[in-house]
């Protein structure tokens, strides 16, 4: 069973940007827990904080911090270049980032967890997911008509403004120049298909839907992709702990750190086909047309292209 790693310290390098031949060897600990945007990843973290720390309460959310690293956290990026966040622009960051996976994957033991929406490419023949650092992948997709919707009300965008970042090879996410950096992660459809075909990041694809559907069994593919013993009991204590409603109650009650100040909850409505009823008919073909063969591939429209939910 692999270990599983203690809140990531801070890393060890000096502030003036140490030469790259200072940094350890990599090691191939990291787990990318990769989606779109607003596509179930905290739900995913919550379960396996649940489950890894067999917890016999619910794992605090404003904690999940503690257990996955977000690879938008500026820290190692200021800490090898010795300058703020606000003055990396997204090449300066997509240049670091082999170096920063190195580090990485070197801050604890076989299995540190990282948080990614980035999208996957290579820029100058960098690839933006380094493969020597990586134990694995569990990538979620989620029904981009539901995506389309719950971005929407998380970024403060309106329902065409959501929609158009969907269907953008141009889209990324903004860092606020402090403690976050920004990210680039194209469109819905090309982001998937990438992320579903990355055989050397050994991806195990996984559906929003069915997550929903049949939460125990859902989870139990990530537990053995990750090669972790496998308990049934626990698997079922972790789901109950880091359902929706353990979740929205937490938020209620404490407030949830990672939530935008541009949406009133983080835990908002979690639903299948939501989307299908806010999204307007042309709404819903722009992302159809823009994401035709990523939605054949994923089970959201069929052969006719008329859409599943």
């Amino acid at each position: 069973m692999p270990t599983l790693q203690p809140p990531l310290p801070k890393p060890t390098l000096g502030p003036t940007g140490p030469a790259a031949a200072a940094l350890p060897p990599v090691r191939p600990t990291l787990v990318w827990l990769a989606s779109y945007p607003k596509s179930g990843n905290t739900w995913l973290r919550l379960f396996l904080a649940n489950y890894l720390l067999d917890r016999s309460e619910p794992f605090p959310i404003n904690q999940i911090h503690k257990l996955t690293f977000g690879d938008m956290i500026a820290e190692p990026y200021v800490k090898l270049t010795g300058r703020p966040a606000g003055a990396l622009d997204l090449a300066t960051i997509h240049r670091l980032k082999p170096r920063v996976h190195r580090l990485l994957s070197t801050q604890g033991p076989d299995l540190i967890l990282i948080k990614t929406h980035s999208a996957l490419y290579v820029e100058d023949g960098i690839p933006s997911i380094t493969v020597p650092a990586t134990r694995a992948t569990v990538y979620l997709v989620r029904n981009p008509f539901d995506v389309a919707d719950s971005v929407a009300h998380h970024y403060g965008l309106s329902l065409d403004n959501a929609v158009s970042s969907l269907c953008s090879p141009g889209s990324e996410l903004q860092g606020d120049g402090k403690r976050t950096i920004g990210q680039k992660i194209g469109a819905w459809g090309s982001h998937a298909i990438r992320w579903a075909e990355a055989a050397p990041l050994k991806p195990l694809v996984l559906r929003y839907e069915d997550m929903l559907r049949a939460p125990a069994e859902s989870f139990a593919k990530v537990i053995r992709h990750l090669g972790v013993t496998h308990d049934a009991e626990r698997i079922e204590r972790a789901v109950g702990f880091a359902s929706f409603d353990e979740a929205r109650r937490q938020e209620d009650q404490y407030r949830f750190l990672e939530r935008s100040p541009q949406a009133e909850k983080f835990f908002r409505v979690g639903r299948i086909g939501k989307g299908f009823e806010t999204l307007d008919a042309a709404q819903r073909q722009r992302l159809i047309e823009a994401n035709r063969e990523a939605m054949r591939r994923f089970g959201y429209l069929d052969a006719d292209d008329r859409p599943v939910l």
